[in-house]
């Protein structure tokens, strides 16, 4: 993956891009662990900066912030802040009270949301979860493997027609012999993973949205938010891009200069260690590691800013363009969704997991490889381990007590 919202995305890119071909080191655990430590410090007090002057530019008054927790808090809450909704609004409000269900409850998200004075909403910030992220970074394996893998499929169906004697044009396959095809398209690319033939660029595996905000307003202070952006001073570049159709906006990837290192340093909100030192590493060590490792990252990171109307923000919650079933579009039109997309996807959870759990341990060889065949099954045990749960003996004597009546 290249996170373009964090400072070490070229050493997460590498790592990556080992493990997809089975080449941990031990020393991988304990960076992944620190990356998703102390990120936060080194870009928390630049993104406030940003926020703030957003804000002062199209609203100088105080604002209310709710911290929420699932997408069913964040519909409520612009329910709430709809005091006055449009036929269109009041369509979809009443859609959603008497059939919740069809709303994708339960959806887990991390927002805080502004509320102007008048209980409107100016907007809200999120931080991509490790679930998404590593669905996207998946996806960017697929797109990238869809044509290497479909071109190796039409050279083994065009050596099955040489051995007819005929042009491929001319050949009719069966159903069985086109997917045996694809199979051994696959198997043959798969082993460019373990041959390091496959090579990537930062390009392909680039996610730009793991730090977002969203502002919400009229023509014309969307005008102003984006002249304040473009404006500031630690903004060193912008790409614009407008989407139209069942949903609009203007998204904006606003790349941001840090101040030097020891200003981070120094700067950085008082922490105690002791709270994370249960993910692998000790207070002690998480405190003496932060310099150094805001010394070897880039000085620039990345966000995503988007720019809507309230018409529009209702539309993508509760309306045809509602976000859920955008996400499920997405997931259900990538160009291949095989094992190997499937393994890819296990590896970047994987990493993200490690990170999480109490152990800095990198396993060697990796659990899964890009080469293989699994069932989810061998995904979920390998996470289980990260975090102690294993399903030993007395585990399974516990769930199925007739299993030792069965025993010769």
């Amino acid at each position: 993956m290249h996170l373009a919202s964090i400072t070490h995305r070229k050493q997460l890119f590498e790592l990556a891009t080992r493990w997809f071909g089975d080449r941990p080191r031990p020393e991988d655990g304990r960076f992944l662990t620190q990356v998703f430590i102390y990120e936060n410090l080194i870009t928390s007090g630049m993104v406030r900066t940003l926020l703030t002057g957003i804000k002062d530019a199209v609203h100088p008054e105080p604002v209310r912030l709710l911290r929420l927790r699932s997408k069913d808090e964040l519909r409520d809450a612009i329910l709430a802040a709809c005091m006055d909704p449009t036929p269109r609004e009041a369509e979809l409000f009443r859609q959603y009270l008497q059939r919740p269900e069809e709303f994708f409850p339960g959806t887990p998200s991390d927002v805080v949301l502004g509320l102007r004075e008048d209980g409107s909403i100016l907007g809200m910030a999120r931080v991509k979860r490790l679930r998404r992220i590593a669905e996207k970074g998946s996806r960017r394996v697929a797109d990238k493997l869809a044509g290497a893998i479909n071109e190796r499929a039409t050279a083994v169906a065009m050596h099955r027609a040489e051995t007819y004697g005929i042009p491929l044009r001319q050949m009719l396959s069966s159903k069985n012999e086109m997917a045996e095809d694809f199979a051994q398209a696959e198997r043959i690319v798969s082993r460019t993973f373990r041959d390091g033939a496959v090579v990537f660029q930062p390009e392909d595996l680039r996610i730009d949205d793991g730090i977002g905000f969203k502002f919400v307003g009229t023509p014309e202070e969307m005008h102003s938010i984006e002249e304040a952006i473009r404006n500031h001073p630690s903004v060193v570049a912008v790409q614009r891009e407008e989407h139209h159709g069942l949903y609009n906006d203007i998204n904006l990837l606003v790349d941001l200069q840090l101040p030097p290192v020891a200003q981070i340093i120094d700067q950085a909100p008082p922490r105690d260690w002791s709270v994370l030192s249960g993910r692998g590493l000790s207070a002690m060590e998480l405190a003496k590691g932060f310099p150094d490792y805001v010394a070897g990252g880039e000085r620039t990171f990345r966000a995503e800013v988007i720019l809507t109307t309230r018409a529009d923000l209702v539309e993508s919650e509760f309306g045809s363009a509602i976000h859920e079933a955008r996400i499920l579009e997405q997931r259900h039109g990538v160009p291949y969704a095989g094992r190997i997309a499937s393994n890819a996807s296990f590896i970047i959870s994987f990493m993200l997991m490690l990170a999480l759990s109490p152990t800095i341990e990198t396993p060697d060889p990796l659990p899964v490889k890009m080469w293989g065949r699994y069932l989810p099954d061998v995904y979920s045990v390998a996470i289980w381990k990260l975090f102690g749960i294993t399903l030993g003996r007395d585990m399974v004597d516990s769930l199925m007590p007739w299993g030792a009546e069965l025993q010769v």
